[in-house]
């Protein structure tokens, strides 16, 4: 069986991160000999548990030494494909091709900007993009579209399993009443506005229908004095729930009756895919690939940028109507099962795979 070899700088909580670690997973429940590379991190130890060999290598804190590194791995381990998960590792993993000629694979997880060193990504052999928009975003910044492809990031079914036996035990633990709406947010909090907490915020301070509505916080991160201050400022104390950092998100969605991610910007938007498997119905402004997860009217709701008064206009419509709600998230984990499941997403991965190791 062939051996696979997925980089990426770290592997804290985050997108690009868990999509390496599902990937890792099913490979090796497919088969193959699957080695990750990357600086540490949570995750780093989670798929070390699992029986897949993790190695150190510094991506970001020196990339020539990150190059002479990785190209000591390949060899020892005998490497036939590498698959690379951000722009810094695929640049690092094109230095190593030009020299040894192994087979690379990239996946988008988010836009190409204007830096000149990312058109180096052009040389790797196939580049994943995780959503339609991705892929047309790059075909406009140049890059080759014979190479750029659509696999969406897959979410493991038999993980984020839905539980309501779990929800007022986690609500009790929480401090959230059994029969408030209960909303959630997950995401890193590098401010109150690129994932759009601050207008959440605004709507359980704003309207009066809104008073009796919790909200769950998951997530950490720069932004989270800022969080807690505002809290504090509008009075919210007693029905925003900050989480923190959890590993397993399924184990607390299960304690919310929606999942809301207002972001400024969104190039796929996995936590909604995740949400959904969790039979929650999800509510997202139409922003970047987000229009390409939700099933509008069906498994959710799209709203437009910075509209929270439709923002709020949806999220009653849910809190009204339980029924409405249970329907929506019952769809939800079916759509994702037929589009975002990680069955069929590896499925696509490894046919690449096998594409470029069979020329």
């Amino acid at each position: 069986m062939k051996n696979i070899l997925l980089i990426v700088p770290r592997l804290n909580i985050g997108g690009a991160e868990t999509y390496v670690a599902t990937v890792a997973l099913g490979l090796k429940e497919r088969g193959f000999n699957v080695f990750v590379a990357s600086g540490g991190g949570i995750l780093a130890r989670s798929i070390a548990k699992k029986g897949i060999k993790h190695c150190f290598l510094p991506i970001r804190v020196n990339a020539m030494l990150a190059a002479y590194l990785l190209e000591k791995i390949i060899k020892k381990y005998r490497i036939d494909v590498i698959h690379a998960n951000s722009a810094a590792a695929g640049i690092v993993a094109v230095k190593v091709k030009q020299k040894i000629n192994i087979p690379v694979v990239y996946t988008a997880h988010g836009v190409f900007g204007h830096n000149a060193k990312e058109m180096r990504i052009n040389d790797c052999d196939r580049i994943i993009c995780v959503s339609e928009f991705v892929r047309q975003y790059a075909i406009k910044k140049g890059f080759l579209s014979e190479k750029l492809l659509t696999v969406y990031s897959g979410i493991d079914l038999h993980k984020f399993q839905p539980n309501l036996k779990k929800t007022q035990v986690i609500r009790k633990n929480s401090n959230i009443p059994e029969d408030s709406f209960t909303i959630a947010i997950v995401s890193r909090i590098k401010n109150l506005r690129n994932k759009g907490h601050a207008d959440i915020l605004s709507i359980l301070e704003r309207y009066k229908g809104a008073e009796n509505w919790h909200l769950m916080v998951i997530g950490k991160g720069k932004g989270m004095w800022s969080l807690q201050y505002h809290i504090w400022k509008k009075h919210l104390s007693n029905r925003v729930h900050t989480l923190g950092h959890i590993v397993n998100v399924q184990e607390v969605l299960d304690g919310c009756d929606a999942v809301v991610l207002p972001s400024m910007f969104e190039t796929f938007g996995l936590v909604l895919a995740e949400a959904m498997a969790m039979e929650k119905p999800v509510i997202t402004y139409a922003v970047g690939g987000t229009p390409e997860v939700i099933h509008d009217q069906h498994t959710g709701y799209l709203v437009e940028k910075d509209n929270i008064g439709e923002l709020y206009e949806k999220l009653a419509i849910l809190a009204s109507d339980k029924t409405r709600c249970y329907a929506m998230g019952k769809k939800g984990r079916l759509w994702v099962r037929d589009k975002f499941s990680s069955d069929v997403m590896m499925d696509k991965v490894i046919s690449i795979y096998q594409e470029l190791l069979s020329r």
